[in-house]
């Protein structure tokens, strides 16, 4: 799985310092499988004018948390999307990938100019080397590309929800449906009551070329009406915390993985997104205590051009005082944002046609060792981001920076430039915001 770069299965998954991310490729080769379904289907034309549901979450404790994640999600990307104009705002407007003489440091910007620019800097990517290198004419482009990535987020959001998303023809947008449990979405049998090798009389798991294992399972939902298909999956989400685990009959089932999105591929003609049970009780708690304790992301936003008023002000300060912040070698630090149910929300969608357009998805980039084509570290982890934003991990086979293709990095620019009561990019602490700019204080 490492090093696989087209994934149309992508999962969060957590180990007990981090989370990453596992993947199938879109042209898996499989020794022993035969695809009966073709991956590029004479497409559904239906119209969501009327298709308001498609979040199918049916667990009524968590089915209100989820959905209120989704409507933050939008909120946030439309914050992310000025801040990203913001940042934009500083370059000339040559295309030149030249800062204004008047934006060209830091004690000529507003705060929030400063946060938009140097966040994604350090967050992202660098897109800057300074005056009159020939590297900053792609930097803009990638700054221009993210921020055509959140709108079309930000827009696919706000349709959903409005129920007149862009209806799937050949080469458009796939319809996508959201799910509470992979019971709802995936069996071990078909109708006819068969097992896959039953059914194709084939082995499950098959072999994929390379080595590595594929189980399959049979799956209407997301399928051409009335179809029943056979798809491939690696692990699904556990039902409990344990090594072990197996589903659907054979299925790995993982304790770390929270959510995943499954692609329009093999056959299925809409995308498939699944939070997994086991981290519903995680995700209520941190929004129930963090609502409590008063530094709830919501509490904590500041729009553009305002000040913190004195209770985000304090809020703040007992923000930084956190032992998130304070203990550990290193501290959690921008892990406790990723606490949030609506970060891994915005992160999965990242993976998902659905939000980004065709061919736009994000992927899960890993700091590796290319000799060995070992994964040291997931971008989740503050310190493998930081390097893949300089452009000294992560990168791929040419050397080329990959930070603007990462799902997470994206994720965390939307949620630390959201939570700007403090500032993130130094240290990826929150910082107070008074001091941001020595020279002006």
């Amino acid at each position: 799985m490492v090093g696989m770069r087209l994934l149309f299965f992508s999962v969060v998954l957590l180990s007990s310092l981090l989370s990453f991310s596992s993947a199938v490729p879109a042209g898996l080769e499989l020794e022993e499988a035969s695809l009966n379904a073709t991956s590029d289907p004479l497409l559904s034309s239906r119209s969501l004018e009327k298709r308001e549901v498609f979040n199918h979450c049916n667990n009524a404790g968590f089915s209100g948390t989820l959905s209120q994640a989704l409507k933050d999600a939008t909120v946030i990307l439309s914050n992310m999307v000025d801040h990203l104009e913001l940042a934009i705002s500083l370059y000339k407007d040559d295309d030149s990938g030249e800062l204004k003489p008047e934006k060209a440091s830091r004690d000529m910007r507003t705060f929030d100019e400063h946060n938009a620019f140097v966040s994604y800097i350090m967050f992202i990517s660098k897109i800057y080397w300074g005056p009159g290198d020939h590297r900053n004419k792609e930097g803009l482009k990638t700054l221009k590309g993210t921020r055509d990535l959140a709108q079309t987020m930000k827009n696919q959001y706000e349709a959903y929800q409005q129920g007149r998303s862009i209806p799937w023809t050949r080469g458009g947008i796939p319809y996508i449906n959201i799910f509470c449990d992979d019971d709802d979405v995936y069996s071990e049998r078909n109708s006819a009551g068969l097992t896959y090798t039953e059914d194709q009389g084939l082995s499950n798991p098959s072999r994929a070329k390379g080595g590595g294992l594929v189980y399959w399972v049979s799956q209407t939902k997301g399928a051409p009406e009335g179809k029943e298909i056979w798809i491939p999956l690696l692990e699904v989400c556990a039902t409990q915390e344990g090594k072990g685990q197996k589903r659907f009959g054979i299925v790995p089932a993982s304790p770390g993985i929270k959510a995943y999105v499954y692609r329009a591929l093999y056959g299925l003609v809409e995308e498939t997104m699944v939070f997994c049970p086991l981290r519903f009780d995680s995700w209520m708690a941190t929004e129930s205590n963090r609502l409590g304790e008063g530094y709830h992301y919501r509490d904590l936003h500041v729009k553009i051009g305002s000040e913190p008023t004195d209770e985000q002000k304090a809020a703040s300060k007992k923000l930084m005082g956190l032992s998130d912040f304070t203990t550990g070698k290193p501290p959690r630090a921008t892990r406790w944002l990723s606490d949030f149910l609506v970060l891994t929300m915005i992160h999965e969608s990242t993976h998902a046609e659905a939000f980004t357009g065709p061919g736009k998805t994000l992927d899960d980039i890993m700091c590796k060792n290319w000799q060995t084509d070992e994964v040291t570290q997931r971008s989740t982890d503050p310190g493998c981001m930081a390097q893949i934003a300089k452009g000294t991990d992560g990168t791929d086979e040419h050397g080329n920076m990959q930070g603007h293709k990462d799902a997470e990095a994206f994720a965390m620019y939307a949620m630390t430039t959201w939570v700007n009561s403090v500032y993130w990019y130094s240290g990826y602490l929150p910082k107070d915001r008074d001091n941001w700019n020595p020279k002006k204080q």
